[in-house]
């Protein structure tokens, strides 16, 4: 091979996504070789950042939380819009807006922890406080797969590290096919924790599940032409993807709600909450709603206690808040 044919080989690489294959869809300056340099620059923060004393990183973290918060009216009011459940008052009153600005700053300080985590991994195996490891233990004994099922509350990111040391089985991790997850993918791996993008069949997801092993996917967050169960939720009623369910009843997993929240600076809890069982097999769609209700009642009682930690700023289909009376 001449050196030229080996530098447009190499060349060629780079504007392949992890999986060893080109996003020709994906947007300008968000393709496979952006992700590839935004992970660099990923690596270079965590080198820097991590090293910093926790209450320095914090407090960083807060100054441009704050920042963030007046420079982004479109990311205050995508806020408002979902966290106004979880008070049940209007996106406009003043406790909303508090709540919205707690969020965008609490945000920045799990950037802060994440940039730790990358760095010292084994720092936070050492200090994550892990609540319920029992139940993915008995759950993964059962040899029917395991459905981790969460919400983009807290930290799952800072907290990588820890399924391989908690989940007994292999865990892969279901997540959005775009220039962020493939930024991160590498840093995953390393982790032992595998990666499924949103894009691929739904067969690959349930043969992890038959092969015993855990999935992990975040459940608030419906993509355009995803199919949803109407769920109470808070103070109202919201589309919510219906995967986790449908795939536990396909496979016969149990569903293991779960989260990662910050104790302290550099200091985080994981929760994972007794199993729900999967819906009948022949029951169909009236089975797979009744689950999704019952988790969806496990994560309203989550979100009332933590939506400041809630990174609701997507579009979420709301049907009325009912103790706003709309």
């Amino acid at each position: 091979m001449s050196p030229a044919a080996g530098l447009r080989r190499r060349l060629a690489r780079l504007t392949l996504a992890p999986d060893g294959k080109p996003r020709p869809s994906a947007p300008f300056g968000r393709g496979p070789l952006a992700a590839k340099l935004l992970g660099r620059v990923i690596m270079a923060s965590s080198a820097a950042g991590g090293r910093l004393p926790a209450g320095v990183a914090h407090g960083v973290a807060q100054i441009g939380g704050t920042l963030e918060w007046a420079a982004r009216p479109d990311k205050r009011r995508r806020l408002a819009e979902n966290l106004s459940h979880a008070v049940a008052r209007p996106p406009e009153d003043p406790a909303v807006r508090r709540l919205v600005r707690r969020e965008v700053v609490n945000e920045a300080r799990r950037s802060a922890d994440l940039l730790w985590a990358l760095l010292r991994p084994e720092e936070v195996l050492a200090t994550t406080r892990i609540d319920g490891a029992e139940n993915v233990r008995e759950a993964a004994a059962r040899g029917k797969g395991v459905v981790l099922a969460g919400l983009h509350v807290g930290g799952w990111e800072v907290a990588t590290v820890i399924p391989k040391a908690v989940v007994p089985v292999r865990t892969t991790a279901l997540v959005t096919d775009d220039w962020l997850a493939w930024a991160v993918s590498g840093l995953r791996l390393q982790n032992g924790l595998g990666t499924l993008y949103d894009s691929e069949p739904t067969s690959r997801a349930l043969e992890l599940l038959r092969r015993g092993e855990a999935l992990l996917l975040l459940c608030d967050y419906a993509k355009l032409g995803m199919r949803t169960y109407p769920v109470r939720l808070l103070d109202g009623v919201a589309e919510l993807p219906a995967g986790a369910v449908t795939l536990a009843r396909l496979a016969g997993s149990p569903i293991l709600p779960f989260a990662v929240l910050p104790l302290a600076p550099r200091r985080w809890r994981v929760l994972v909450e007794p199993p729900i069982e999967p819906p009948s097999r022949r029951g169909g769609e009236e089975a797979e709603l009744q689950v999704a209700q019952e988790l969806a009642d496990r994560f309203t009682e989550l979100l009332r206690d933590h939506a400041d930690h809630w990174a609701a700023v997507y579009p979420m289909s709301w049907h009325g808040g009912a103790e706003r009376g709309e």
